[in-house]
């Protein structure tokens, strides 16, 4: 080290910087180097070189500025700073201990050590930091986020959630603070305060997609799928350039059977980048799930040449050879496919393959796997299939000839036909039969919708059903009418079949509305309805959740038909049954009573189904596929060949196996009633 640069020359470098002439600084700066080196020299030249943004030339003076006055904060702040811009981290954090820290007012040490300890994940040390930070300049909102995010990564959520609480009352149109403390809300189960933060964000971001998408996201795992379409559908429409969005707005979509929806999005992602996946998979799904098969070679031809990736290829052979009846290819096919759907559509399909070919340890235990898969789903699946039963049996506790006897009068007679509600435990046949009624073209076929069940709660549900006033109830009734005009068009003189499987439990309501209604309903072997409720890949909502396991499955089914049979002696409904296994066997013996029954026109040609099937369009139902097949009866006493894994539900169905008229033994299926030709 020469002696000290002469103080005329160090004012002139200065001033030259204070005047932004950095690049005449900097060369005057480099010759004084050149002709003696010195502390104060290092000093300034590195301050200047980190002003031109040249940083590793500016920790090269520095450190020897350093190396000469180590405890000078401002050089060790400064050389810290220009070490960390030239991405030298460790050596960063080697000056940031703590009592440089604490000496530091700018406190730009702390805010280095805070962040690379955050970015090493020693998320102690950045706590530590930022409480520096904090503790200095309580009005710092970036440091209380930051303290916030720190802690909830050492799990000290509740102190998390008032650091990240402070600093949005600091910074209240933060957007990523705003999504931060939402996000920890979440973790911590405060559902409805994220969901207030989240829309504070998205009311003063309007432009920005991310809290809409974590509202998303938010009402997705609480299993509010109606307000999760709505927010996935503004996602949508505010990144119109992104294929993930687009295609999650599709499978959203789809999820809620709007179909056209779906393909509309998926189109609109492959425009954006016509090789992409997962909305290329999206869309092969709709062309199966709506029975538009033979779109599924052109599809496959299109994602061919756009060079889609070779799993998102094998996906869509495995659904062509599924249709066309080659399931050993669909089944190595869909090995080949990977990941590319959710694990628990993949593996549904996978098992309905294996069951195809005959494999039935092997499918049964993959649709184990399936529904294991949902039962992790977030939204707690299990404790709602067991919240829906406890309602069941609540309502079913109600029903008695005094709760009946209390009764309010009916509203006067509705000028309207009443409708006919077909019902039968879910996976009887009821979709099957609904579209075989459609041969009379009078027939207005309402497939699964809640109105019914509205109905209930605009009563006050089921409790307030004996004290309902007449007006009250003719209210609900127009509304129930109202609802299937919006969806289907006026009502006219059709006859509304309002067929929903799970509207056994709901003949109370039904009879409030409308005291002469009748029912239809769809029943086959306990045993075969139980099974094919367990490996279908339901839509989980607080009902069909109760598929995913057996004796969930089986204790729902006792409980539904024994408040079905307790309601309908209780209200005297009229019934007619329909057996799935009778209609597969011969379709106008069982059916031409019934049209008679409700004075439907049988058709000189009988029933075509199919026909009924093409002119209706996509099916909601898991009978989406079948529907469109021709009568078949491969799916009659299918449970024996998985009778090894029933046996634990077996003793509880056996009473509804009697009851209803088939065997735990034998093929024996309830006879036709006497009398019939």
């Amino acid at each position: 080290m020469s002696e000290t640069t002469a103080p005329p020359l160090l004012s002139q470098i200065a001033g030259l910087a204070r005047a932004n002439r950095l690049d005449e600084a900097a060369a005057l700066a480099a010759d004084a180097w050149k002709a003696g080196a010195d502390p104060v020299l290092a000093a300034l030249a590195g301050a200047v070189e980190f002003h031109r943004g040249r940083f590793e030339p500016a920790a090269s003076y520095l450190r020897v500025a350093h190396g000469a006055e180590p405890g000078d904060i401002v050089v060790r702040a400064n050389l810290a700073d220009a070490l960390y811009r030239s991405g030298q981290a460790d050596a960063v954090l080697a000056l940031c201990d703590d009592a440089s820290m604490r000496a530091d007012g700018s406190l730009r040490l702390a805010r280095l050590a805070g962040h690379l300890r955050q970015e090493a994940g020693d998320f102690d040390g950045a706590v530590a930091s930022y409480r520096l930070i904090v503790d200095r300049e309580p009005g710092d909102w970036g440091a209380w986020n930051n303290l916030g995010n720190a802690l909830n990564a050492t799990g000290q959520r509740d102190e998390a959630l008032e650091a990240l609480r402070k600093a949005r009352d600091l910074a209240p149109d933060s957007a990523p603070i705003l999504l931060n403390l939402g996000n920890t809300l979440i973790e911590a189960r405060l559902g409805d305060e994220a969901e207030a933060v989240f829309v504070s964000a998205a009311h003063h971001h309007p432009g920005d997609v991310k809290p809409v998408l974590a509202l998303y996201n938010l009402y997705r795992e609480a299993g509010l799928e109606d307000q999760a379409l709505v927010r996935i559908t503004e996602a949508a429409a505010l990144a119109p350039d992104d294929p993930r969005i687009l295609t999650d707005h599709g499978q959203e979509a789809a999820r809620r059977n709007h179909y056209d929806v779906a393909e509309t999005a998926y189109e609109k992602a492959l425009a954006v980048q016509s090789a992409f996946g997962p909305a290329l998979v999206g869309l092969a799904s709709v062309y199966e799930r709506v029975n538009r098969e033979a779109e599924l070679d052109p599809l496959h031809a299109r994602a061919l040449s756009d060079q889609a990736d070779a799993q998102t290829l094998a996906f869509i052979e495995a659904l062509r050879f599924k249709r066309a009846g080659r399931f050993e290819e669909a089944r190595q096919a869909l090995e080949e496919a990977g990941d590319v759907i959710v694990s628990g559509r993949l593996l549904h399909l996978r098992g309905t393959v294996l069951d195809r070919l005959g494999r039935h340890d092997e499918a049964f235990g993959t649709f184990a796997d399936m529904n294991r898969h949902w039962q992790a789903d977030p939204t707690n699946p299990r404790d709602r299939a067991r919240d829906y039963r406890e309602a069941m049996a609540r309502a079913d506790a109600l029903l008695s000839r005094e709760w009946l006897a209390g009764w309010s009068a009916p509203p006067s007679p509705d000028p309207r036909r009443t409708p006919i509600f077909l019902v039968g435990f879910p996976r009887s046949g009821t979709t099957l039969l609904d579209t075989m009624l459609m041969a009379d073209p009078s027939v207005l076929v309402l497939e699964e919708e809640p109105f019914l069940v509205e109905a209930e709660t605009e009563l006050g549900g089921v409790d307030a059903l004996a004290r309902a006033q007449a007006g009250a109830i003719a209210a609900a009734r127009n509304g129930y009418f109202a609802r299937i005009e919006a969806l289907s068009g006026p009502v006219g003189d059709r006859l509304v079949i309002d067929k929903h499987p799970m509207h056994l439990n709901k003949v109370a309501i039904a009879r409030r509305l409308f005291p002469d209604a009748r029912f239809i309903l769809a029943l086959r072997h306990p045993a075969d309805v139980l099974l094919s409720c367990f490996i279908t890949n339901f839509r989980i909502n607080n009902a069909m959740a109760n598929f995913l396991d057996l004796d969930d499955a089986a204790a729902l089914y006792d409980l539904t038909f024994r408040h079905w049979e307790k309601a309908r002696e209780l209200f005297g409904a009229p019934v007619r049954e329909v057996v799935y296994e009778r209609l597969v066997l011969d379709t106008a013996r069982e059916l031409r009573p019934l049209f008679d029954w409700l004075g439907l026109a049988w058709p000189d040609s009988g029933v075509d189904h199919l026909d009924a099937a093409r002119r209706r369009g996509a099916v909601s139902t898991a009978s989406y596929a079948q529907v469109v097949e021709p009568i078949y009866s491969r799916s009659a006493g299918r449970w024996a060949r998985y009778r090894e894994h029933l046996e634990p539900i077996l003793p509880m169905l056996a009473p509804w196996v009697e009851r209803f008229g088939y065997s735990l033994d034998d093929a024996t299926i309830p006879g036709w009633p006497s009398g019939e030709a």
